[in-house]
């Protein structure tokens, strides 16, 4: 069953930088209440698999390979796409992040499509929105 989790930020300044951490978060993310799923992908692909072909497809699109994850940065959207390596909890999955203009300023829009159980989904959501600074609603 593919799981959609769609979070915003609103209010932030600047654009986002990616640092990707390599493990779960602590164990007490881990015992929080499940996060509301979105009824449909909000990443523009219905699979981890689709969203990699069709990035894989733009020569516009830089892929690299930051603590086994994978990172397709387009510029020109001001998106970073990571997905996420065999081996982690959430695998598959793909976290989306894009800044946009949001009146005078701009703000991060993060979506994730996750493929695996919703214990980690949810725990990579929360992962995820930590390393950016953006909360979480339950």
């Amino acid at each position: 069953m593919n799981r959609f989790i769609s979070l915003r930020q609103i209010g932030l300044a600047g654009a986002a930088y990616l640092t990707v951490l390599g493990g779960l978060a602590n164990a007490a993310t881990l015992s929080q209440a499940p996060l509301p799923e979105a009824t449909e992908s909000a990443i523009g692909y219905e699979t981890v698999k689709d969203a990699l072909t069709g990035l894989r497809s733009q020569p516009s699109v830089a892929f690299s390979t930051e603590n086994g994850w994978l990172i397709a940065t387009d510029e020109a959207a001001y998106t970073i796409w990571s997905f996420a390596p065999q081996g982690y909890p959430a695998y598959p999955a793909v976290v989306k992040r894009q800044v946009v203009a949001q009146g005078a300023g701009s703000a991060i829009h993060m979506n994730v499509l996750c493929e695996a159980s919703k214990e980690a989904c949810d725990d990579l959501v929360r992962t995820f929105a930590q390393m950016n600074g953006m909360p979480v609603g339950q």
